[in-house]
């Protein structure tokens, strides 16, 4: 539906809404067609969540190595999720972005 919208007037589907758009897509292309794009959202998926565990328990590591034992814990957190999302966002973007043109 999202990229229904750049298609060819002729080549548009104008679907009215997920039900009817599910329902077309059954009736006009089976339905292993409703998972056609599972493999590149798995995908991104996959980045997403690495680049995030991956990222935070790193950040947090250093961050109580370099701070010392007597700093807030929630101030830790803080900076380890903002540098973990910085991370997330680079590291998913270009399957997203794959994904979307698929």
């Amino acid at each position: 539906m999202q990229a229904d919208s750049t298609l060819p007037e002729a080549e548009r589907r104008n679907y009215k809404n997920v039900s009817n758009a599910m329902t077309r897509i059954v009736a006009e292309e089976g339905i292993t067609a409703l998972w056609r794009g599972a493999v590149p959202t798995m995908t991104r998926a996959i980045a997403l969540n690495m680049a995030m565990l991956v990222t935070f328990d790193t950040a947090k590591d250093f961050a109580k190595a370099a701070m010392g034992p007597n700093t807030s814990p929630m101030a830790i957190d803080f900076g380890s999720s903002m540098i973990a999302a910085v991370a997330t966002a680079v590291g998913s973007l270009p399957f997203d972005n794959i994904k979307t043109k698929m």
